[in-house]
């Protein structure tokens, strides 16, 4: 058993028949998981996160998840508007995101070899902007141009802008060259070959990456009104606050059937991408 335990953490070394001696790959998994147990360890101790407690008051959780079944459907005339509001703040935002990184992602990859000094300063910008949720913008758009859906598109829409254009140039950096290299050796203009030679290469991959954008969307834009951005987070966080649990319930079930209708047609629409 000892025996064993040692040779996870320390290759064998095996002698063949003519002598020879073949020693076992190094296997870093072992020193990856103590590592990662360690770092866990750390970091709850760090944050002093008191699991015991979380189970010790799991019955109050319970009793919350209880309260809200079954749900209040009387509530469903005041759940309807805000859950169209959430639905039209993810689709605007997506379409303005996504819209904007199509063309800027040809401009940011490596292949066309446009200005390297602008390439370098906008992906180190969309760096930056990449590690601020949603909810920041949006926080911040609603003290600048005050509450409502407006806020929570605009913010959506940045936050999309910052994460499709980067998958859109790094898979753009992966598409075959000679067909645009061929077009252009004719002296047809750059913009024209990168239409007609490289975006047929990515199409599937944008439209995908639109789909999954806003499914995204659609999660974030859910908890936007805590913040007076608009949407049903807005009645999530009253009726929350107003212990109107039956209430509470009713939007979460709204709220889940919803996007899991949305990832179904999504998941049925990415399929013929690829099929197609």
């Amino acid at each position: 058993m000892l025996e064993d335990i040692i040779h996870i953490f320390f290759p064998r070394t095996y002698t063949l028949s003519n002598g020879k001696e073949v020693k076992e790959k190094f296997n870093y998994t072992p020193y990856v998981t103590i590592a990662v147990i360690i770092i866990t360890y750390a970091a709850l101790k760090f944050c002093k996160v008191d699991i015991g407690y979380f189970i010790r008051r799991f019955d109050k959780f319970a009793e919350i998840v209880k309260a809200m079944i079954p749900p209040n459907w009387s509530f469903w005339s005041e759940v309807k508007k805000p859950m169209i509001d959430t639905i039209v703040m993810s689709v605007l935002g997506t379409a303005f995101g996504c819209a904007l990184a199509l063309p800027l992602s040809f401009y940011l990859s490596n292949n066309f070899h446009f200005n390297k000094y602008y390439m370098a300063f906008h992906r180190g910008l969309l760096s930056v902007l990449r590690t601020l949720p949603t909810m920041v913008y949006a926080s911040l758009l609603s003290v600048v141009i005050g509450s409502g859906a407006l806020a929570g598109t605009i913010a959506i829409a940045i936050f999309t802008y910052t994460i499709a254009v980067k998958m859109l140039y790094e898979q753009i950096e992966t598409i075959d060259m000679g067909p645009y290299e061929a077009m252009e050796s004719t002296g047809a203009k750059r913009v024209q070959c990168m239409i007609d030679t490289a975006y047929p290469q990515v199409r599937g991959f944008f439209w995908s990456t639109v789909l999954y954008c806003f499914e995204t969307n659609v999660r974030s834009a859910a908890i936007l009104g805590y913040v007076g951005a608009g949407g049903i987070g807005v009645i999530i966080n009253a009726q929350l606050s107003w212990r109107n649990y039956a209430n509470a319930g009713l939007i979460l079930f709204v709220l889940v059937l919803t996007v899991v209708a949305i990832e179904t047609a999504s998941r049925m629409i990415r399929r013929k991408l690829v099929q197609g």
